[in-house]
C-alpha cells in the first residue's frame, strides 16, 4: 500500500512482561531485571486499515529487549489471527511491519533488529478485565490475575492514567498467574510478574 494510509483501531489490549507489577517502562525507568521479555495482544473490536475492515481480529507482538526497550536491539515476532482473509492479511502486514507512521507498531519495528516474521495462528481469548486469558495453542499462554495485598490477601485495584501513552492511555494494572512463550528464536516464562488490561484506540486520517 503506497502513500499515507488512514486507519482506525479500537478495542482491548492485554500486556505482560518479565518486570515487577506496575512495569518500570510506565515511569521511564529501566526494566526490573535489566532486560525485558513479554508482549501485547490486541483484540480489535472495531477497525479498518485503508478501505479494509479488520474488526473482530486479534494480533500479538512478542519480544525480548536486552536492555531498556527504547534502546532497541529487540528480537520480536508478530502473530495474526488465522481467520483474516487474504486482503486483511495484506493490510495487517502493512500496518504492523511496513507503515512507520502507524503508532505503536511503527515504533516497535524501528526498535527491532531481529525480526522473526509474521505468523498466522488461532487465538483463544476470554476478555474479563484483570482476569482475562489469551492462548495461542502450543506457543503463547497468558492469564491475568489481580494484584493482591500481601497482608490481607484482598484484591488491590490500580489504574494508571498516561495521557502520553503510545500503547494505551489508561491501564488496569495487574499481575499474571501464567505467562509462557515458546517459539523458534525466542522462549521465556515469567508467571507472577507484570500484567495490564487496557482499552486502546489508534487512528490516523
Amino acid at each position: 500500500m503506497a502513500g499515507r494510509v488512514s486507519y482506525h483501531l479500537k478495542g482491548t489490549l492485554l500486556g505482560a512482561c518479565s518486570c515487577d507489577w506496575g512495569c518500570p517502562c510506565n515511569f521511564e525507568a529501566p526494566p526490573t531485571r535489566g532486560f525485558c521479555e513479554g508482549g501485547y495482544v490486541w483484540h480489535i473490536k472495531k477497525g479498518s486499515y485503508g478501505k479494509t475492515p479488520i474488526s473482530g481480529l486479534n494480533i500479538a507482538w512478542v519480544g525480548r529487549s536486552p536492555g531498556p526497550v527504547h534502546e532497541g536491539n529487540i528480537t520480536a515476532v508478530i502473530y495474526v489471527d488465522e481467520r483474516a482473509t487474504a486482503e486483511q492479511r495484506q493490510a495487517l502486514e502493512d500496518l504492523l511491519t511496513k507503515n512507520q507512521e502507524a503508532i505503536p507498531f511503527g515504533i516497535f519495528m524501528s526498535l527491532t533488529s531481529n525480526f522473526l516474521g509474521v505468523h498466522y495462528v488461532p487465538f483463544e481469548i476470554n476478555l474479563d478485565g484483570t482476569e482475562s486469558r489469551v492462548k495461542i495453542p502450543g506457543i503463547y499462554e497468558l492469564q491475568l490475575t489481580p494484584i493482591r495485598n500481601p497482608v490481607t490477601g484482598e484484591v488491590e485495584p490500580a489504574t494508571l492514567l498516561k495521557p502520553k501513552g503510545f500503547t494505551s492511555k489508561q491501564q488496569e494494572l495487574c499481575s499474571t498467574s501464567a505467562l509462557r512463550f515458546t517459539s523458534q528464536g525466542l522462549t521465556f516464562e515469567h508467571s507472577g510478574k507484570y500484567g495490564e488490561f487496557s482499552p486502546f484506540e489508534y487512528q490516523a486520517s
